[in-house]
């Protein structure tokens, strides 16, 4: 670098140090001090719950034929008779084939467990077909139980109700969380002498809904079960949780 390099280089530099030195003294002190300093936001943290309880709009069952012969081939087509007049029964009371699905299909070979019996001996053959059905008028479940048993069905469990579509229900009940957790802050921040500023955050929790079971067991078989079987679909709630943070102010 020449001399004259040199010389123009030492100029800018204390050019530069002397402009910063400008700025500085330009800023107030108690201005930079007050923005170490910042206060903090006083806020409070809750959570809030809310509940629509609705009358179910649909329901679900398993029904099925459950079959024993000495022969298993004669098992079998007697249970695959018997089922496809069952589903056949379904579909001409309104259910769609789409709401018609096997639940299970099993065969089960039996032996002689009995006293002084031969264990190594079959004796004949268990077969078991069943099907769940979802059911979208439940008013009309009663009358569908009894055309089921009519057709031969000996197998009845696990009647559920739930709502098909609990959206609806589900943003009521966001609205009456945020609702819920406004007046507990609301509550809070009174106690300590302070009023609700703005909402500084808020996120939802699980919607919890499922669907509720109200008859169980298992059916004996043949006739003496077609009678005029009484439904209650009793109620669904479906509830969620907000939390929220909010500002506290003077």
């Amino acid at each position: 670098m020449t001399k004259t390099s040199r010389r123009a280089a030492a100029l800018l530099s204390g050019l530069a140090l002397v402009g910063a030195l400008s700025l500085s003294s330009l800023i107030p002190s108690g201005y930079r001090a007050e923005a170490q300093d910042a206060p903090q936001v006083a806020t409070v943290s809750v959570s809030g719950t809310g509940a629509v309880t609705t009358t179910p709009d649909t329901a679900t069952v398993t029904v099925g034929i459950d079959v024993i012969d000495a022969d298993l081939g004669t098992a079998q087509a007697r249970a695959s008779e018997q089922a496809k007049g069952i589903i056949d029964t379904l579909k001409g009371l309104g259910v769609d084939a789409k709401d018609i699905k096997t639940a299970n299909y099993s065969v089960n070979i039996m032996r002689d467990y009995s006293e002084g019996g031969d264990p190594t001996r079959i004796t004949g053959f268990e077969v078991t077909n069943q099907v769940l059905v979802t059911v979208r008028k439940v008013d009309a479940l009663g009358g569908l139980l009894d055309g089921v048993v009519a057709a031969g069905a000996n197998s009845i469990y696990g009647v559920g109700f739930y709502v098909d579509d609990p959206t609806p229900f589900q943003a009521e009940a966001r609205k009456l969380a945020v609702q819920n957790a406004t007046e507990t802050a609301t509550q809070l921040a009174e106690a300590a002498g302070l009023k609700l500023g703005r909402v500084l955050s808020i996120s939802a929790g699980s919607s919890d809904y499922y669907p509720q079971p109200m008859y169980g067991g298992r059916g004996g078989g043949g006739a003496e079960m077609a009678m005029d079987v009484p439904i209650e679909t009793g109620s669904s709630e479906i509830s969620t949780t907000v939390s929220m943070v909010f500002e506290l102010v003077d």
